[in-house]
């Protein structure tokens, strides 16, 4: 082929250009190594402020470390320190409220009852409870059975 019937572009075989799409071999270590550690880095970032914000956007579960620490502070309030947070259990849970239940045994041989229900007020979380102490003798009321 001649200068002036050059072959058709599809027909010439690919050469990569000149210097094309690299950059200096000091530069391009840099950005691997921003690679290697920023994309971790900022993945661990998301996670803190994800958490973070969750508190504003989902209520506790019951058995989690921000109900018990609630439920630790109405409790010291009240003068009662319960030995274990164990028996814990969620009575319903929804978008709106969370409804739970405990029996705590305190170090005297009683036990504390505490119904309590975390719910949103605005944009915040809040908690209404109520607290039933119980002798060390007594036994928990009997209720009838539903028909």
């Amino acid at each position: 082929m001649t200068d002036q019937n050059p072959q058709p572009i599809r027909a010439r075989p690919w050469k990569r250009p000149p210097d094309a799409g690299r950059t200096s071999a000091p530069y391009s270590s840099y950005r691997f190594i921003f690679r290697l550690l920023g994309i971790p880095v900022l993945a661990v970032c998301g996670v803190f402020l994800y958490n973070g914000v969750r508190d504003r956007l989902v209520l506790p579960a019951c058995d989690s470390s921000a109900a018990k620490r609630s439920l630790a502070d109405v409790l010291r309030q009240l003068k009662l320190e319960p030995t274990t947070y164990a028996s814990i259990k969620a009575v319903s849970s929804t978008k709106d409220d969370v409804v739970c239940s405990a029996v705590m045994p305190l170090p005297d041989g009683g036990n504390v009852a505490v119904d309590y229900t975390f719910y949103w007020q605005g944009d915040t979380a809040n908690m209404k409870y109520s607290v039933a102490r119980r002798a060390p003798g007594e036994t928990a009321p009997v209720t009838p059975p539903l028909r």
